[in-house]
């Protein structure tokens, strides 16, 4: 019985570390702007450098850990079914993938304010093409990369769902997030602006889910069903 709970918490403790790594990484990326005056942005990549290397550290090591959930995970989801853990760590692995990517565009975002500062103004215009470019693929990447997440997620909380792992009330809420998720990423992603509380209620769900976990981990008669040595 301990064993079991002990599966539950240690997936609820690296959802805790990818959630605190990713969100940290978030609130400290600092790339806005760049669409309302695309030099002061330049400038303002220039100084906070250092805080936007954190940032991507941050996010690369969310997303390392969100690869170990699903190695983590496969062994589990394979009882019930192969082709869904399969699926759910190859969405993992192109998660990383995405976010290596795009964390490479924003590293040279970097490099171009580095580069800006130096400039003479004759010169500007070509610097303000090249951050637009970087800015706009890094956005087109996240919000595929959340598309991706979603995904996953989503069949994470199916599997979940079907099990009875955890509450059935638990694994729909998490569906039904993901699945706003997506259609909030979506949107985004044709440049249909939506409201920031179709992201942030994930959040919340996430909070809960967390929670549960590490209080409660897996049902032993429900995890047992699965035949998992």
């Amino acid at each position: 019985m301990q064993t079991t709970k002990n599966t539950g918490r240690i997936l609820g403790f690296l959802f805790l570390l990818t959630t605190i790594a990713g969100g940290w990484g978030t609130s400290i990326r600092g790339l806005s702007g760049a669409r309302d005056n695309v030099l002061a942005f330049l400038t303002n990549v220039f100084e906070n450098a250092s805080q936007m290397k954190l940032a991507i550290g941050l996010d690369m090591l969310s997303s390392v850990i969100g690869v170990c959930i699903a190695i983590y995970f496969y062994p589990i989801i394979k009882k019930y079914s192969q082709r869904l853990a399969m699926a759910y760590v190859g969405i993992g692995f192109m998660s990383f993938a995405i976010v290596t990517i795009s964390n490479a565009i924003h590293w040279s975002l970097i490099t171009v304010g580095t580069n800006y500062v130096d400039t003479t103004a004759s010169e500007s215009s070509h610097y303000a093409t090249l951050a637009l470019m970087h800015y706009e693929t890094y956005y087109w990447l996240h919000f595929i990369l959340l598309m991706g997440y979603a995904i996953g997620g989503s069949l994470l909380y199916y599997f979940l769902f079907k099990t009875n792992l955890v509450p059935k009330w638990l694994a729909f809420w998490g569906i039904i997030a993901q699945t706003i998720v997506f259609v909030g990423a979506s949107l985004q992603l044709f440049e249909i602006p939506v409201s920031f509380y179709l992201f942030i209620q994930n959040g919340i769900f996430l909070l809960v889910f967390i929670g549960f976990l590490l209080a409660m981990g897996f049902r032993t008669e429900k995890y047992n069903a699965l035949k998992i040595p």
